[in-house]
């Protein structure tokens, strides 16, 4: 009576061992072609003060999306990504993006960089509406400085 409770308790952990191990496999495949495969942008919308903007709309191609009470974007996937300085250079991309909220003068961020399967984290302060003639703000993205470097050798 006891080999038998033994066997059955052994043969349940040996079940249970092989579960875990393929759930294991299967969660790290996943997490690793999500990383391989997407191009990622999260955009923090802040006011002149670093408060967060609820509700702003940010506007990446065709896809807007609003910002949450944290002024936070969902994770945006860009797709394929172009680079607007150089054709060549394939291991980061840029985008052109737009962000508004009523109350707010309307951003534009040109060029932003986005390193090939990463997560880029762009924060754009958004100036509040007043007498000033402004209508929009316009922000413009450096390249990387590794890129900068080898145009002035």
């Amino acid at each position: 009576m006891i080999k038998t409770s033994l066997k059955s308790v052994a043969v349940a952990l040996t079940v249970l061992a092989a579960i875990m191990l393929i759930l294991g496999i299967a969660e790290s495949v996943g997490y690793v072609s999500a990383a391989v495969d997407d191009n990622l942008l999260r955009v923090s919308v802040v006011d002149l003060d670093g408060a967060p903007v609820h509700n702003a709309v940010v506007t990446v191609g065709e896809q807007s999306f609003f910002t949450d009470n944290r002024g936070m974007s969902p994770n945006i996937a860009l797709g394929q990504l172009s680079n607007c300085y150089d054709s060549a250079v394939t291991e980061w991309g840029t985008v052109n993006l737009s962000v508004s909220k009523q109350g707010y003068t309307p951003a534009f961020v040109f060029h932003c960089v986005v390193y090939r399967s990463q997560m880029r984290t762009l924060t754009v302060r958004l100036y509040p509406l007043d007498d000033s003639e402004l209508p929009y703000v316009c922000y413009v993205e450096s390249p990387p400085d590794s890129y900068m470097r080898q145009l002035t050798k």
